[in-house]
């Protein structure tokens, strides 16, 4: 082999690495973002699920004082006719709807599937009229999408069939 044949060959040999490690560098830059965007999902599900840790805690609060629910029955300037328990209950509601919010909000965000998801919200109390009156009144707490996924379960019938054993 001459000299220039050797300078043909190691000029494709260098050609193809440079090639190789452009290829190398584009798939490192797409698991870096990747990465990233996974690492950012976590913290967001993570910062919701504080907050809504939060909103239980304090809903959490006239459950277990009444005094706490008489203060929180005169701040929201409920009707005098309502009972305190009744606002206790109203509080339990809010707390179990928040549990299925974040289920949604994980789900929404690809990180569990929809049995996960339907399997999380089945304890949800929408198969009487308490927990049906309570929804239709309160939806608009949550995120429109929630909202929608649960009129399209109530719809289908998800919520009829309880199945809490013979109690």
């Amino acid at each position: 082999m001459n000299r220039q044949k050797w300078r043909d060959l190691l000029e494709a040999i260098g050609f193809l690495a440079i090639i190789g490690s452009l290829y190398f560098v584009g798939v490192e830059t797409q698991n870096s973002a990747r990465q990233t965007a996974q690492n950012t999902q976590a913290v967001e599900i993570a910062a919701y699920q504080a907050l809504t840790a939060n909103i239980a805690e304090m809903n959490a609060i006239p459950l277990t004082d009444k005094n706490a629910a008489a203060i929180i029955h005169e701040m929201r300037d409920i009707s005098p006719d309502v009972e305190l328990e009744d606002v206790q209950l109203i509080s339990a509601l809010f707390m179990q709807f928040r549990h299925g919010d974040i289920a949604y909000f994980t789900y929404d965000r690809g990180v569990i599937d929809e049995a996960r998801l339907r399997s999380t919200l089945r304890p949800l109390p929408l198969g009487g009229p308490t927990g049906l009156g309570f929804w239709k009144n309160n939806k608009r707490n949550f995120v429109v999408g929630f909202q929608q996924y649960i009129d399209a379960l109530i719809e289908e019938g998800f919520f009829d069939e309880r199945t809490f054993g013979n109690f």
